[in-house]
Formats: C-alpha cells, structure tokens, sequence
C-alpha cells in the first residue's frame, strides 16, 4: 500500500494511503490510528487532531458525518458524536466550538490536553449529556456577523438588538 499524503507533527504523522484511508502512525511506522477508522483526519495541533467519520461533503447541510477529536496517542478525547467541530489546526486557539443537536459551545483545549496550560473558561468534563447554555445559529444565517465572526442568534439579540447589519458600526 502506498501512502500518497504524509504529513508530519513531531511524533506522529497523519497518512492517507492509496486506497484513501486514513490513519496516524509514530515515527517507527506502528499504527497508533487504524488506518479506515476515521474517514478523514485533519492533522495535529496542541497534541489535538479533529477526526470526521462519514464521507459527506462538510459544506452540505444535515449530513450525517460526525466528528471528534483525538490526541496523539489515538484516544478520542472528544467522541465523535458532534455534528460540528470548528477547525482549529492553525488558528493559534486555545478552544473549539461544537456543536450537537443544533447546540453550540466552547471545548477548551486544557480540558482535553492535560498538558496544555489552563486559559480561558473554567475546566468541564465534556462526557456529561448537559453539553452547556443553548446557542442557535439559525434566525441569522446568512450574515457576516454569524457566519463569519461566530455570533450566535443570542448574541446578536442581546448586543445588536436583533439587527445583524449593525456589527458593522461597532468600532
């Protein structure tokens, strides 16, 4: 089997072979990630990857992929059961959104990554059903204010009284 994508994090290195499978080995070639197990893996970042298991474009609404996140031993630290996990790999951030059953809300890295120095919110345990405040992300689909800076239907009511266009007039 030949790998066509390799890309290395330090002691891990995320591949994706010919038969488009894809899993995470060390850096003496064992397999820490079961190649097939995730359907795709983003790559590490914070000793932290998101992983997507369901082949449906990401960019289609109500697909059936769920999505998770593991570290770099392979343990899902976060189980895939998210219908979003917002990317982070690259973004120089101490959190992730997610979301499940249409409720959005922050994953702190530190409390996933015992290593990570504590920023941010209070630690929680993200194994409990409670998954947090309610956030909706659907009267104001659309706008730049949601879409692009991460408002949810809440904030824009509470900050901008209900009109998404007056973000633009914040200085």
């Amino acid at each position: 089997m030949k790998n066509i994508v390799e890309k290395n994090y330090g002691e891990v290195t995320v591949v994706e072979n010919s038969d488009y499978k894809w899993g995470v080995i060390d850096s003496k070639g064992n397999e820490i990630v079961k190649f097939g197990k995730y359907d795709w893996i983003e790559g590490f970042e914070q000793g932290l990857c998101r992983v997507k298991i369901g082949k449906q474009s990401s960019n289609l609404a109500n697909n059936d992929n769920k999505w998770g996140i593991i570290n770099e031993n392979g343990e899902e630290v976060l189980p895939c059961v998210y219908d979003e996990v917002w990317m982070f790999k690259g973004k120089n951030r101490y959190s992730t959104r997610v979301v499940k059953n249409g409720i959005a809300r922050e994953v702190y890295f530190h409390d996933l990554n015992p290593s990570l120095p504590k920023r941010g919110a209070k630690s929680h345990n993200y194994n409990d059903e409670y998954l947090g405040e309610r956030k909706t992300y659907d009267d104001y689909n659309g706008t730049y204010v949601q879409d692009v800076m991460g408002w949810s239907d809440q904030e824009i009511n509470d900050a901008l009284d209900g009109k998404p266009d007056a973000y633009w007039n914040i200085d």
